[in-house]
């Protein structure tokens, strides 16, 4: 009975409060958590930094690591509400990129803005379902500006994504890779590099 009359009355304050304290109060407290979490669930390195506006969500016993050096700069959004997110050292994180864990990645990888690596949100049969699975990025890797990383993908050591590539498959170490989905572009790449040195381009005199 006191439950019922305690819900009512729940019920009736919340209809009379206005839409902008409901608003208020709901961004004030979601930004308490998230800087608690923040503070408390992220282990980092020396000299490692975070941008403007960088949000952390989390779930038990979820939490993320970052090597010494790294930068994250604005308005990233990272992700453990499904596994850890492990960053290596001396890793740049571009503008309004999304990191959705688990995850690692390796030492001096560079990624630009407006990347999303996934995490695996779709729904899975329980037969299916791998706990060890994560998505895995090497070590001296550049992940170019709107690229897409899905779920589970390894990404080899010194390998390059071209910018707005959907990265749906492993990919090798030192490969270029582009395209949607992406496929790997080395042969043509080191084709048209070989043109270029064989016949450089004459300078012109004004």
């Amino acid at each position: 009975m006191q439950e019922k009359q305690r819900s009512a009355m729940c019920r009736a304050i919340e209809s009379v409060t206005p839409t902008i304290v409901k608003t208020i109060t709901k961004r004030i407290y979601w930004k308490i958590v998230r800087l608690y979490n923040r503070s408390r669930y992220i282990k980092k390195g020396r000299f490692v930094e975070f941008g403007y506006r960088f949000r952390f969500d989390r779930a038990k016993p979820y939490r993320a690591f970052v090597g010494e050096k790294t930068i994250v700069e604005d308005f990233n959004i990272w992700n453990t509400q499904l596994g850890d997110i492990k960053v290596g050292e001396k890793c740049w994180f571009g503008l309004n990129n999304i990191v959705m864990g688990p995850i690692e990645i390796g030492d001096e990888v560079s990624i630009g803005p407006y990347v999303k690596i996934l995490g695996s949100r779709h729904p899975v049969l329980a037969a299916e379902k791998d706990d060890n699975q994560k998505t895995k990025i090497g070590n001296n890797v550049w992940i170019s500006s709107g690229s897409i990383i899905l779920f589970g993908v390894a990404i080899g050591d010194n390998a390059i994504i071209s910018a707005g590539a959907v990265v749906t498959k492993d990919v090798p170490e030192g490969a270029f890779v582009g395209g949607n989905p992406a496929r790997n572009l080395s042969a043509i790449v080191h084709k048209v590099w070989n043109q270029v040195d064989k016949h450089p381009r004459k300078e012109t005199t004004i």
